[in-house]
């Protein structure tokens, strides 16, 4: 008997279709600023699932290689041969670093794209934002989905900034933070959230630069408040337990 051929794993394939995007974008068969085809072309192209596949576009999306836009399809960015030629290593790094650094990063650099996004959104940016505003409200009983269009939103508002550069690095960023947005979003109601994204939206809604970046400043200053919170209880709950472990003492 011959060798049976193990399954490809999850991780393979969407290796496997990265590499195979990378060699369309090589071929002419994919071009910069393009609209890819429908998901069930794509995956039956490339013969796997639509699950699979659409591992990998959000792979490809975290990347910079490409953009969905909500209502109207998917595209390939312009930068997308010079990012896919990068090693995929440095493109998803950020191991090891610490929450205060990322949010220390974002306090930094998200304010000024909010105010970029307000000088630069046109009717349909604004549309699309508050589209994906509306996908968080309707997820609010659902805290994974929830999380994952707060991302979209503020994946959104990077790409209506017109900065390419930090549109990529901080899509990054925000895929590092992930689980810091799981947390932070848990300790409050999807409200809180939510009126916080509206005020912003309505910044950029009026073209207001300096409201979009003062808004955007008190979201991120809340949710370092958050997590500064929630990093003193899980420290108050350490020492109890400590505490409770120490021998009584006596009365002599």
């Amino acid at each position: 008997m011959g060798k049976t051929t193990p399954p490809l794993l999850k991780d393979d394939v969407t290796a496997r279709l990265v590499g195979a995007f990378k060699d369309l974008i090589s071929s002419g068969g994919l071009t910069p600023g393009g609209r890819l085809p429908a998901e069930r072309e794509l995956a039956s192209s490339f013969g796997v699932s639509r699950s699979s596949l659409r591992q990998a576009l959000k792979v490809l999306e975290i990347m910079g290689v490409i953009s969905q836009r909500v209502g109207d399809g998917t595209y390939l960015n312009a930068a997308a041969p010079t990012i896919l030629n990068e090693p995929m290593e440095f493109l998803i790094l950020l191991d090891g670093i610490s929450f205060h650094e990322l949010m220390e990063a974002r306090r930094i650099v998200e304010p000024e794209l909010a105010a970029r996004a307000a000088m630069r959104a046109t009717a349909a940016d604004v549309a699309e934002l508050a589209a994906v505003h509306a996908r968080m409200e309707a997820h609010k009983a659902d805290s994974a989905r929830f999380v994952e269009a707060d991302l979209r939103y503020h994946q959104t508002l990077f790409r209506i900034s017109g900065n390419r550069v930090c549109s990529m690095m901080f899509t990054v960023v925000h895929h590092s933070v992930h689980k810091l947005m799981e947390v932070t979003s848990s300790l409050v109601d999807p409200e809180h959230t939510l009126t916080l994204h509206r005020r912003i939206t309505s910044a950029i809604r009026k073209g207001d630069a300096a409201q979009a970046r003062q808004r955007m400043i008190e979201h991120l200053d809340d949710a370092a408040g958050l997590l500064a919170r929630t990093a003193a209880k899980q420290e108050e709950g350490r020492l109890l337990k400590r505490v409770s472990k120490l021998r009584p003492i006596g009365l002599a």
